[in-house]
């Protein structure tokens, strides 16, 4: 006859607060087996996880012979097969059938296919009696499934540590109800996880999206990801736990996934902004086709005698050269004032069309455009490009965050946001800004000035980028204890 339960109210309330407290999935498989091995008093334990159709060992210990094989470690034993020729197999036959299975003694028992667990006995001078198998099975969508597997051996009596049978000492429905707390806690954990998983991979999907609209910009977001995770395992690696500079399981999640996202509003960039390789752009064409007209025009008014020989000579060497000012300044890097006032002595300039009708040369829009003396955009192409800050903030607030990523939305629209107010698209300031947004800025940057796949710039090697980024603290706009880190750190020579 099975005896009284010995376990008080407060043991079973332990066990539970233990199985729902944890969070981390590796941990709580331990703790699942450990707790199970306690209130059941057994000398030893496996507890396996099912996975395509197989039985596979996560977790393994044996309190007398001092083996403890966590899901951390690589445990380096062939799974069991879940199919009609492993019915004979105990651990097999409770996870194809959901059913608990209780053996008193292995040895006597004629069900089961115990080679295995003699052969054990045989090699390590274990003697395995007494055995209890739990099928950890959740209920999802309305279905049964098993995800797992407890196996516990030799029940041990609490007064004499001798060998006995499990049907003596676990109160049959305290154990079950236990095992189904711990599946559902683990289920709960998997779903969890998996959610995790998904919107991960919806993050990098759209980040890569956003980098593979530009032929020009592939790497970007993944380079900035992974340049901000380095770094902040280097931060947490530097730095104590209880420090603001160190990056726990769940901090480190946030950050990854708003850096993947910190670009996401360019999905509504123009493609001919995000790609536009120098001052004119697609316009060049026609303002070469405009150039032409002028040159036949002149070539008219001469063949007509509307003007002389050396008129003609002359002005169409000043056309050609008007040309090549326009066609070397709208891919000069930084322009000088000689080139600047060049331009500006060609606003007047005009052509005909065939109808006679009066055009200049060089619109507004042209103009503006030749003038800017560093960079590809004018002011107003600029504006579009910096509005994917304001789109990124629109897209990822209509994101149902939540709670475990409910920094992600804040940290990444923040990215172009300066210390002293200078950045977009609020203008905030230091005490607004995180150091997370201050780590997507710093890296934003970098990666931007050294990246080879621009063709508006040039690269420009670590050390002018690292002058430019103390540049940048000087004048207020980065955190300088970050930016100092992240020269230290080592973590750029990885891209």
């Amino acid at each position: 006859m099975a005896r009284e339960s010995s376990y008080d109210t407060q043991k079973l309330i332990d066990v539970v607060l233990a199985f729902s407290s944890e969070t981390k999935y590796e941990k709580l498989l331990d703790i699942i087996l450990t707790k199970m091995m306690e209130l059941t008093n057994s000398d030893a334990g496996t507890l396996y996880l099912v996975e395509d159709k197989k039985l596979h060992f996560c977790i393994i210990k044996n309190i007398s012979l001092n083996i403890n094989r966590s899901a951390d470690d690589v445990i380096d034993l062939p799974p069991i097969m879940l199919d009609g020729g492993s019915i004979e197999n105990i651990s097999a036959y409770a996870a194809i059938n959901n059913e608990i299975v209780v053996v008193d003694d292995v040895y006597e028992s004629q069900k089961f296919n115990f080679a295995g667990p003699k052969n054990y006995d045989k090699l390590t001078g274990y003697r395995t009696r007494s055995m209890l198998v739990l099928p950890l099975t959740s209920y999802w969508n309305e279905k049964s499934e098993v995800m797992g597997v407890i196996q516990l051996l030799n029940a041990l009596d609490p007064e004499t540590g001798e060998v006995i049978p499990f049907g003596d000492i676990y109160n049959p429905p305290t154990i079950p109800a236990l095992a189904n707390i711990a599946s559902n806690t683990l289920a709960n954990n998997m779903h969890l996880k998996d959610i995790r998983m998904l919107l991960k991979s919806f993050a990098a999907v759209m980040a890569r999206a956003i980098d593979e609209r530009s032929k020009y910009n592939s790497n970007h977001t993944q380079n900035v990801t992974n340049l901000c995770i380095m770094f902040a395992q280097y931060l947490s690696r530097r730095f104590p736990k209880d420090h603001h500079y160190y990056f726990g399981e769940k901090r480190m999640d946030e950050l990854s996934l708003a850096a993947m996202l910190h670009d996401i509003g360019k999905i509504v960039t123009p493609l001919n902004i995000m790609d536009k390789a120098d001052r004119l752009g697609s316009k060049l064409p026609v303002v070469r086709c405009r150039f032409e007209l002028k040159k036949y025009e002149l070539e008219n008014d001469a063949l007509k005698g509307n003007i002389t020989k050396e008129e003609y000579e002359n002005q169409k060497r000043a056309l050609g050269d008007a040309l090549s000012l326009v066609e070397s300044v709208t891919t000069e890097g930084v322009l000088s004032e000689s080139q600047l006032l060049g331009i500006q002595r060609l606003e007047g300039l005009t052509y005909r069309n065939s109808e006679g009708e009066i055009f200049p040369l060089l619109d507004s829009g042209d103009i503006e455009a030749l003038s800017i003396r560093q960079g590809t955009l004018t002011a107003g192409e600029r504006e579009i490009m910096q509005e994917h800050a304001s789109v990124t903030a629109r897209l990822l607030d209509s994101i149902a965050f939540w709670k475990y990523y409910e920094n992600v939305p804040q940290w990444a629209r923040n990215h172009h946001e300066f210390l002293d107010g200078s950045g977009y698209p609020k203008g905030l300031s230091a005490d607004c800004l995180s150091v997370e947004s201050c780590i997507i800025t710093i890296m934003d940057i970098f990666e931007a000035i050294t990246a080879h796949d621009r063709p508006y710039k040039k690269a420009l090697p670590v050390d002018e980028t690292f002058a430019i980024l103390k540049d940048m603290v000087e004048h207020g706009k980065l955190h300088g204890e970050l930016v100092e880190l992240f020269i230290e750190s080592g973590v750029w020579k990885e891209l």
